[in-house]
Parts: C-alpha cells; structure tokens; sequence
C-alpha cells in the first residue's frame, strides 16, 4: 500500500439470483471506520466498476447490528435502490450468521439517505428481505402513446396492427424523491421482446415540483398469471438509455404500488412475483409485497437472494 492510501476489501454479488453470472452484479466496497471516502473518492471507484451500481458499507459504529450504506450509479448518488439493497443485505447478514452460527434469521439495518431500511435474513433459504423506504407518488404529468413509440420504434409496427393493445396515457410513479418510472403494460411476451436500449430519453421536464430531479426510467410490463402461492407473476424489463437493467428492485416495488393502489382494497395485502432480464440472459426473480392501509401503501417489502462471485481489494487515495 502506497503511503497516504488505503487498500479496501469489495466483493461483487449477483443480486435476485441463486445462479453465479446472472441476476443483476453489485460491487460493495467495505469502509472501515478509519477511512473517510469523500464523494468524489465514491464516485471514481463506483466508475471504475463500471456496473448499474456499486455500495459502500460503512463499519458499524456500535455493536448493534446497524450501518451506514450509500448507492452510486457511474454517475451520481442516489437515495435507495432495490438490487443494492437486497444484495448488501444477503452479504453482510449472511456473513454475520457464519460468525454466530445462526441457523435460522439474522436481523439488522441499514440507513441509505432515503431513511432506514429493516432486513431480514434467512440462513435456510439464503434470500433477504427489506422493508424499504417509500413515498408512492404518481405525477400529474402522463406519458403519451406517441411519446413511447417514438422512443420505442420497433413497436410502431405491431401497434398499428393491433397486437399491443396498451393505452393512450401511462402513469410516472415515484416510490421516492429521486427515483421515478414510467409504468408501461404491453400486451404479450412477444412484445416485450422487441423493446431495445435507445439513445434517447425522456424528460423530467413537467413533473411535479420538488419530485423532478430524479431518475426516470421506462418500466415496460406483462400479467403473466398468479403463482401456486396466489401471487400476481409479471415479466418486466427496465430501459433508459442506453442501459437496461437486469432487475431493478425500486422500478419492481413502485410497479407493485401502483397495481396494489389502483386494483386492490384497503388494508388488503397482495403479493408480486416478478422475473426481469430474461431477454438479456440474466434473469432476476424479484419478490414483493405490498400492504394496504387506508388509501395509501403502508407497507413495501422487498425480497431476494444474492451471490457472491468476486472478491479483492481495491486502493483510494487518502
């Protein structure tokens, strides 16, 4: 180690998978307490990385079972993120219980700058599960048909002939400041296929003030059934830009809001099974469920498993 540098321990999970090599990967960086990254230290290694997003988990300052967790994209921080979640969690508590020789559930938190997160781990099926942070808010502004085939082109065609059968208008739904989707039902498997990565995007401009600096992505969506357990199945894919993602746990929990808002009742709980990134050979299985108060979410849990491929060190800068 170079002087004034310091060398961090990270590994690379595959989050919403048991298979190594799909799911979608997450780089943590662990942090010991006697580093202080700066912001911009965090966004060159998350860079570096290269990959949808990277964590840095913070040494816990106590012996509970607590700690500090920040999200980066390659290019910004942001409040909280569902694969992130799901995938520090499966690492850390499933370490935790190795060291305790717990056999059953490990519980901790996690405090994101969206607020803290409750967790759950399950030693005997290896899945984690998080009562993530929300705000469901669906915006004033909507999407437009015209505006989803003009970023989408290769749906022009079966459209106009008949075979998408989605609507003139598509909600924007936040599940929290900083993190928005445009929610899109298609019609069948097949046209979810033909969506591709576009150079294009679409605007923040129009959406309800204080809700607008976000991320916005298109969240394209098919029903396709109930699982043995009664839980609603759907096929998902999320673009923006040029990046898909093979799961987006926050794209997933704000889809699974606004159905429970829209179609079910008060204090009714419902329960989603997704599966996103099969078109990219990276299938995700990503679980929620959703309880209902009084016109309002009361509830998001989110749920997953997680494996690790990689582990190393990594040196910044002090």
């Amino acid at each position: 180690m170079a002087p004034g540098s310091a060398d961090l321990d990270f590994a690379i999970v595959d989050v919403f998978t048991r298979t190594g090599y799909e799911g979608n990967p997450l780089a943590i960086v662990c942090v010991p307490k006697s580093c202080i990254l700066s912001q911009d230290q965090k966004q060159k290694v998350a860079r570096e990385f290269n990959l949808s997003e990277t964590t840095f988990l913070h040494e816990q300052e106590t012996e509970q079972l607590e700690w500090t967790v920040d999200i980066f994209m390659t290019n910004a921080e942001i409040p909280f993120a569902g694969h992130p979640t799901i995938g520090t969690a499966c690492y850390i508590l499933s370490s935790i219980a190795k060291q305790r020789g717990v056999t059953s559930k490990v519980e901790g938190l996690f405090h994101f700058k969206a607020g803290p997160v409750g967790l759950r781990y399950d030693v005997a099926t290896k899945a984690a599960a998080a009562e993530i942070p929300h705000n469901v808010h669906t915006h004033a502004r909507v999407i437009s048909r015209e505006e989803v085939l003009e970023l989408q082109p290769h749906l022009k065609e079966p459209y106009h002939h008949g075979q998408i059968g989605f609507g003139d208008k598509f909600p924007v739904v936040s599940i929290v400041k900083g993190m928005s989707f445009v929610l899109v039902e298609l019609e069948s498997l097949d046209v979810l296929r033909r969506i591709t990565v576009t150079g294009s995007h679409l605007s923040t401009d129009g959406l309800d003030p204080e809700w607008d600096q976000t991320f916005l992505g298109l969240y394209f969506f098919v029903r396709t059934g109930k699982s043995e357990e009664g839980a609603t199945t759907l096929r998902t894919r999320m673009i923006e830009r040029t990046l898909e993602d093979p799961a987006t746990g926050s794209a997933a929990s704000d889809l699974a809001a606004h159905l429970s808002l829209t179609e079910g009742s008060n204090g009714e709980t419902l329960d989603y099974e997704i599966t996103q990134g099969v078109e990219m050979g990276r299938r995700s299985d990503i679980k929620i469920r959703v309880v209902l108060g009084k016109s309002c979410v009361e509830k998001i849990v989110l749920g997953g498993s997680a494996v690790q491929i990689m582990k190393g060190q990594l040196t910044v800068e002090n």
